[in-house]
């Protein structure tokens, strides 16, 4: 598995126990990361989870899905790309104005791999801490409304055709 891909962002894990799976060996840092492996949670969230470098972390990663105590759940989530930090800037100048640009490639050097698009969760997460940024209540709420639709589009309402 490649975890310097785009595509690590949407990558979910979740323990699992193969049939006829004996003689298991785990070492401190294989134990840690199971440990914060529960549900589907996203890769990017079990590693900002556990204390590991990133060496340390594929690893032991790697070992577990080798014997296979772990296994990657594919998710029907596709990433969020261009149009949709297209998007986000233009909604972020409408309440910022022309430093609109600057912040969001501030918050989005926060965020690992998101060059290549980002997973609806990490979008969220981006977009609340862009919401930080604008002083005005108003036009906060108004940013929020008007990219939700993107990340969640079952949230749009009816006749809202952005």
């Amino acid at each position: 598995m490649d975890l310097t891909s785009t595509t690590a962002a949407g990558i979910r894990l979740r323990k699992t126990i193969q049939a006829g799976a004996e003689g298991v060996s785990l070492d401190a840092d294989m134990i840690r990361l199971l440990l914060a492996i529960e549900g589907e949670k996203s890769l990017y969230r079990i590693a900002a989870e556990v204390d590991l470098d990133a060496a340390s972390f594929k690893r032991a990663l790697k070992k577990l899905l080798d014997q296979g105590l772990v296994e990657v759940v594919r998710t029907g989530h596709p990433l969020l790309g261009k149009a949709f930090f297209d998007r986000l800037q233009i909604e972020l100048a409408r309440a910022v104005g022309p430093i609109a640009a600057l912040l969001l490639e501030e918050h989005m050097a926060r965020i690992p791999g998101a060059e290549g698009g980002i997973a609806p969760e990490r979008a969220a997460e981006l977009v609340e801490s862009l919401a930080r940024e604008i002083p005005a209540e108003r036009k906060r709420i108004a940013f929020q409304k008007a990219i939700l639709p993107l990340i969640h589009p079952q949230t749009a309402e009816p006749g809202d055709r952005r």
